[in-house]
């Protein structure tokens, strides 16, 4: 399996995807796998962005998987999450999952310690939760908390394989792309690519022949 964590920007990427100042159009497949550098808190850090939703830093690559890993760069992905928008993107969640925010008066911080506060959503009056459990929602339902929104949050596994995201949050975006269709190609060895520059075809190269 390809898997690539990627704490820094290099100056090239494999195809679907390309480092715009540095790789040809040619090199990726769309514009929206096109990637930039950028500076994040003194730290040159790979980017992609996201209609409608600005920029988000690339955490890790899975190409055999077709999985993407992104991070919210001012470190407020819930925020980012209240707006997310992929349908004009080549990304969907591995999963999703259905979360609903509260804002609930932080006075009453008591009765919400089972949850996990948002911390860079909450103030000094109203402490925000975000929860997939339906008992978890009608209790903070039942409460003085306000509904703020209910989103389908992508994320990696399906409900019954990671329960303890009910409660919360998860710092990261975990995307995958279907299009163009490489995971055959990465997982034997190969090179995925488009045929020509005229050309949509997809192609895999230098892929290890059965056998060898």
């Amino acid at each position: 399996m390809q898997y690539r964590r990627l704490s820094q920007w290099r100056s090239n990427y494999p195809f679907p995807f390309r480092l715009k100042s540095h790789q040809p159009q040619s090199c990726g497949y769309d514009k929206g796998f096109d990637l930039t550098c950028g500076n994040n808190n003194g730290v040159n850090r790979t980017t992609i962005r996201l209609p409608f939703s600005a920029n988000f830093t690339i955490e890790m690559i899975d190409y055999a998987a077709q999985e993407i890993l992104l991070a919210d760069p001012n470190n407020c992905l819930p925020k980012r999450l209240l707006t997310l928008n992929l349908t004009s993107t080549p990304f969907d969640g591995v999963y999703t999952r259905r979360f609903t925010f509260f804002s609930c008066p932080t006075s009453g911080y008591l009765r919400f310690g089972r949850f996990n506060p948002i911390t860079c959503l909450s103030d000094e009056n109203s402490t925000v939760f975000a929860t997939a459990f339906p008992r978890a929602v009608n209790y903070l339902s039942a409460q003085s908390c306000r509904l703020m929104k209910t989103v389908n949050v992508p994320v990696r596994w399906p409900a019954y394989e990671h329960a303890v995201s009910y409660w919360g949050l998860s710092d990261n975006l975990w995307l995958t792309w279907r299009v163009p269709r490489c995971r055959r190609c990465e997982s034997r060895g190969g090179k995925c690519g488009i045929k020509s520059n005229s050309s949509r075809e997809i192609i895999c190269s230098d892929a290890p022949k059965p056998g060898n």
